[in-house]
């Protein structure tokens, strides 16, 4: 009881004071060879989180090889010039941490959760790997092998992944975004490890390095061991990042998906803004406003409306992500039982949206979607692993972590006029291009 009055009383301070959020004590260096170095002090417990950060993901590959920033994030566990093949995380393991890595398309990350008193040893290691990779061609052939295998798991054979990677592919016509991070199948099957070296060189360079260390250190012995690690790369220039300008969609597009499935489902999807910091603050947070009204918490008007009360579906959700580089994909779906049509459930939710579009919000729902946005930040201070998360992310997409106080404040300014015009301007059936997964029956084993 103690710990939710406790919780309940910073969030409300947090609505009213943007002092109480933490950008204002982080630390941050940069090194003459590019690399930067942001540091949260933390010193509840002996431990440390260690981010590196790379300024590159999807967006940075060549057409024909898509999946090669992916690829190479499982490269970075077979060896390097000192650690055998999986040697580096056997080194994490022992000392009682753990460690993993993921890619997106503006990013790749390395990360290990371990005893403060280990961070020095952390990073040597993961300089080292960093600059000595070994590159060997029998491990790429095996690794290819397993990423295909994960593609398929997680893709070919999943229908509602494989209807929103052809949602994304059909909505955008030049942003990076319209290509799966993991990769098309038809370009892992011809990547080569000479591929694999060249990505390396190009782009594993110390001016696309961001490490991000949360816990118990000290700023200035941190910055020392940077200082010798990483900080002593030799300095190579990275190349332009892909940032294409997505034009306006022109109209709707549709998209009808065939496969073996269980059930129908139906995805709406258009490209709308991300937060750029001083230039369209009200604007973007009054989508994450009106997403969350949409989508979030018990109240979540997609749910209520959709599902309880017309049951024209029996899952429905929204999403949306102001943190991206360009533009974001914003999405709604439906997941519809056997008696449940896609054409209903469309009408729905335009109907839905047109309501919004033209209503006042009442001042309780909007101050509850507020609230959820900024108790989801509270929450997530608790959790080292995605404070460091947040001051890498913003860091490494451009928007720099030193505004997150602007964000919460962005998101506490939203008026009921500001959903109801971003709804307008962006949330429109003309601007969306709709994607319906029919499931094909087997009759006497033929489609």
């Amino acid at each position: 009881m103690h710990r939710t009055l406790l919780f309940l009383a910073l969030v409300c301070s947090l609505m009213t004071s943007s002092a109480a959020w933490a950008a204002s004590h982080l630390k941050s260096a940069h090194f003459p060879n590019g690399v930067k170095l942001v540091v949260d002090e933390s010193h509840e417990a002996p431990v440390a989180m260690v981010q590196v950060w790379l300024k590159v993901g999807g967006r940075d590959e060549q057409p024909g090889k898509t999946g090669l920033a992916h690829v190479f994030e499982h490269m970075m566990f077979k060896g390097s010039r000192k650690l055998g093949p999986g040697e580096f995380s056997k080194r994490i393991a022992a000392i009682g941490g753990n460690d993993n890595a993921f890619t997106t398309h503006d990013y790749t990350a390395y990360f290990e959760t371990i005893p403060a008193s280990r961070v020095d040893e952390v990073l040597s290691m993961e300089a080292e790997r960093f600059a000595h990779l070994r590159l060997d061609a029998q491990e790429f052939a095996k690794e290819i092998r397993v990423i295909q295998e994960e593609r398929r798991m997680r893709t070919e054979d999943d229908p509602n992944s494989r209807l929103f990677e052809e949602l994304s592919a059909t909505a955008l016509r030049l942003h990076p975004y319209r290509n799966p991070v993991i990769g098309w199948m038809q370009d892992l099957k011809h990547l080569t490890i000479e591929d694999v070296r060249a990505f390396y060189k190009a782009h594993y360079v110390p001016e696309n390095v961001i490490v991000v260390i949360v816990g118990d250190v000290d700023f200035e012995h941190v910055r020392a061991v940077v200082g010798r690690t990483f900080g002593r790369l030799k300095p190579r220039q990275a190349p332009p990042r892909f940032t294409p300008v997505e034009p306006e969609p022109l109209g709707p597009k549709r998209l009808l998906v065939r496969l073996p499935a269980q059930l129908p489902m139906v995805a709406i999807t258009m490209p709308v803004p991300v937060w750029q910091p001083g230039k369209n603050d009200r604007e973007v947070a009054a989508l994450a406003v009106a997403t969350q009204i949409l989508a979030g918490g018990y109240g979540a008007r997609l749910q209520r409306e959709l599902v309880d009360r017309e049951r024209l579906a029996f899952q429905t959700s929204a999403g949306y992500d102001p943190f991206g580089m360009g533009i974001d994909l914003w999405f709604a779906y439906g997941m519809l039982g056997p008696k449940q049509s896609a054409e209903h459930f469309e009408a729905g939710f335009w109907r839905l949206i047109g309501q919004l579009a033209s209503h006042d919000i009442g001042p309780a729902v909007l101050e509850a979607a507020k609230r959820s946005i900024i108790a989801d930040e509270v929450f997530a201070q608790d959790s080292l692993y995605l404070r460091a998360k947040e001051i890498g992310r913003m860091e490494v997409v451009g928007i720099g972590a030193e505004h997150r106080d602007a964000w919460l404040d962005a998101v506490r300014k939203v008026t009921s006029s500001d959903v109801r015009e971003v709804i307008h301007q962006w949330i429109r059936a003309d601007r969306a291009t709709t994607g319906v997964l029919q499931p094909k029956t087997h009759r006497g084993g033929g489609a």
